[in-house]
């Protein structure tokens, strides 16, 4: 069963030729880190760590997930105004660590908690690439910045999941889009190399472009299907962090002529970007490295 995706028999499964495919990972929903201290404490006490009593335990929530329910609720709410809709997200669980107690807790915690997760990836190492592109993922999903940079390094579009102040109950998905990248030209590089960015950052960024097209029309075609009455349980937003104001129009026209039209968009021009992460609380940042290149001033 290593390096293979595993099936989840208890949910319906979805036609992955029309959902959006996303995969997250496991250390992202749950929180295995605590568990971790958990048995190194248990361990240097001498103690069994993985009694019965705790392998049927489910793993305390991660931070990822007030993510995961907001994607179950816009699924619920699809199927609701359309039983036949199979524009739905499909989501894949992935685990670095394929132990069998892992295996087995973290199958166990999906199903105590009701998640509508389809698949299950437990994988021994890092090279999660080729089984992601193989079984068509639109976005590989993580709270660790470095599991992103390894992903775009490996030509997997990645974005980093925001951690909520608070475990919502309720509200959108609501996806932010930091979309510098987006606006850029030959005309308009100039306004971040002017910022300190290196011409081997501005290609990089420039080729992330193409990788999120696919995505941000999938969300425009999703966001068409709540309209526009105020109901949506899908909010997109574009932030533009250090381009100029005419950059920032030409972001918007790319991505409404990838189908995607927007609730917000902020023009920061070089402005602190923490108080609008802080107002809004996206639950996935799509920034395409100029968050994570080495040395960048998008630093906050």
């Amino acid at each position: 069963m290593d390096g293979k995706i595993v099936l989840n028999a208890r949910v319906q499964k979805k036609d992955s030729s029309q959902a959006v495919v996303i995969a997250v990972t496991s250390s992202s929903i749950f929180d295995l880190e605590g568990w971790q201290k958990t048995v190194t404490e248990e361990d240097k006490q001498e103690l069994q760590p993985h009694s019965a009593a705790n392998e049927n335990k489910p793993f305390k929530m991660g931070a990822a997930f007030p993510f995961i329910m907001a994607v179950q609720r816009v699924n619920e709410k699809l199927l609701e105004m359309n039983p036949e809709e199979t524009l739905l997200f499909d989501v894949i669980l992935l685990s670095k660590n394929g132990s069998p107690e892992i295996r087995s807790r973290v199958e166990d915690s999906v199903v105590h908690y009701g998640l509508d997760i389809g698949r299950f990836y437990f994988s021994g190492d890092d090279d999660f690439a080729e089984p992601l592109r193989s079984n068509n993922v639109k976005l590989f999903l993580s709270t660790d910045a470095d599991d992103v940079c390894k992903a775009l390094e490996r030509g997997v579009p990645a974005a980093q999941l925001y951690q909520q102040c608070v475990q919502e109950t309720a509200g959108p998905l609501r996806v932010l889009f930091a979309g510098d990248a987006l606006g850029l030209s030959d005309d308009t590089e100039h306004p971040l190399r002017e910022q300190g960015f290196s011409e081997a950052q501005l290609q990089s960024i420039a080729a992330a472009k193409g990788a999120m097209k696919e995505f941000a029309t999938c969300m425009g075609e999703m966001r068409r299907r709540f309209g526009r009455d105020g109901s949506s349980l899908l909010c997109t937003c574009l932030m533009m962090a250090w381009s100029p104001r005419d950059v920032c129009v030409g972001a918007l026209k790319t991505l409404r002529g990838w189908g995607l039209e927007v609730d917000e968009a902020f023009c920061l021009a070089g402005a602190p970007r923490s108080p609008i992460l802080a107002h809004l609380q996206p639950h996935i940042l799509y920034d395409h490295g100029l968050q994570n290149a080495r040395n960048s001033p998008a630093q906050c």
